[in-house]
């Protein structure tokens, strides 16, 4: 059965301690230049206030992250969560226009126009090899065919939690922005550490 966005951004969040018992680490370009951002955005104290409201294991993150970054799993759920509630009311849909809105001025010309004309189907390919170098657990595969992909994300019980299932829907959404497509993209519960995204492109 197909989740929209709006009914996945609903569902219940985890209690903090299912969450932090999440095992393995990802790439610290998973949140990038998040506090830096903010700061842009929300001011100077936006990094204290979003720290205000982590666990201890998180009091110091670094407001800049890089792909020479490893960081717990959770750490990117908890700092999302926390951004949304500090900043945009608890609404996480609202946070995917600043997502988008930083992921272009991140990104230069050239990678821009390269990723145009690789089109959302050739990118949507490279996603098996790129969460292997993200991510310590769980399997990645896709199937893209014209117009359509299927996203399929298993073993690992980081893909039941409803905040990464949000971000993964995003995560496609951003792509279509920024290489000017139209489509729609949804979930499907595949299991508790499973989840598929389903996308479709015009």
């Amino acid at each position: 059965m197909a989740l929209t966005i709006d009914e996945l951004v609903t569902a219940p969040r985890w209690p903090l301690d299912r969450t932090m018992a999440l095992a393995g680490r990802v790439r610290g370009d998973t949140l990038g230049p998040w506090g830096t951002n903010l700061g842009t955005r929300f001011g100077r104290d936006a990094v204290d206030r979003v720290r205000s409201r982590l666990p201890a294991e998180l009091a110091a993150i670094q407001p800049v992250l890089t792909d020479r970054d490893r960081v717990p799993v959770w750490a990117q759920l908890l700092v999302t969560e926390s951004i949304v509630d500090e900043f945009l009311g608890g609404d996480m849909l609202a946070l995917l226009p600043l997502i988008i809105a930083d992921s272009r001025a991140g990104i230069g010309a050239i990678k821009l126009t390269t990723m145009r004309v690789m089109g959302v189907g050739n990118l949507i390919r490279l996603g098996p090899r790129t969460f292997r170098e993200i991510h310590e657990r769980g399997e990645h595969d896709v199937t893209v065919a014209s117009g359509r992909a299927e996203m399929r994300f298993a073993r690992n019980p980081l893909f039941g939690h409803p905040t990464w299932r949000v971000l993964q829907i995003f995560a496609t959404r951003v792509l279509f922005e920024l290489v000017g497509a139209r489509g729609i993209v949804v979930g499907d519960h595949a299991g508790d550490d499973a989840f598929t995204a389903i996308a479709t492109w015009t």
